[in-house]
Formats: C-alpha cells, sequence, structure tokens
C-alpha cells in the first residue's frame, strides 16, 4: 500500500478505497488510513481521501493542513468541502500499474467508474 500511496502524484488523489482495492485488498479502507496515520509525513497522505470525495482527517485533527496541502497541490474544494474525483482521481499509466505489480483489472475498473 505504501508504494500505491507514495506514487500518487502531485495534484492528483485517491480514495482510502481505491488504494485498499488497488492493493489487492478490497474492504480495508480503514487499514490504508490507519497506515497512512502511523507513517504520517514520509508519505504523501494529504492526497488520500474519503469516497465522497472529501476530507475524514477532521477526526483526527489534520482536517485543515490536508486542505491546505492540497490546494497548495492545485486542488479546488467545492462549497461542501468536497473535490471532484472525476477531475483530480489518479488514474495510473499502464507503466505505473506494472511497475507497482499492480492488478490490471482493478485499476481498470477504477478508471471505468469515473469516465
Amino acid at each position: 500500500m505504501l508504494e500505491i500511496i507514495r506514487s500518487i502524484p502531485p495534484g492528483s488523489v485517491l480514495t482510502y478505497g481505491q488504494v485498499a482495492a488497488l492493493a489487492d485488498t478490497p474492504r480495508a479502507a480503514r487499514q490504508v488510513g490507519r497506515i497512512l496515520y502511523f507513517y504520517g509525513e514520509s508519505v504523501p497522505w494529504q492526497r488520500v481521501i474519503n469516497h465522497y470525495g472529501g476530507l475524514s482527517t477532521y477526526k483526527v485533527g489534520s482536517g485543515e493542513r490536508q486542505r491546505v496541502l492540497l490546494e497548495e497541490e492545485g486542488l479546488s474544494f467545492r462549497a461542501d468541502g468536497t473535490i471532484d474525483l472525476k477531475r483530480y482521481q489518479w488514474r495510473p499509466s499502464l507503466k505505473i500499474i506494472k511497475k507497482l505489480g499492480l492488478p490490471e483489472e482493478i485499476a481498470f475498473q477504477i478508471n471505468l467508474k469515473l469516465t
């Protein structure tokens, strides 16, 4: 999971569930959150958001920081505090998918949902 998170480029996001699915551990979205909390600043934690396009980190006191970091990367928030997943969701290239050893079918399904 860490390599997937580290691969998300600036200005892009994935949801907790998408990270879990790409790591071939579907239904492990909460585990992704725990990993991000544990590793903190050593990974681009701010690029992982909830499935609504919102920030779940307000619960642990870093929501404002996450928003600032994402805005500094060029992401815009809607009035309701969410971002447009169709616009900002990372779509890894086939080269990246192979490099990371990700399941191609899952990456395809994630991309298909957003087109």
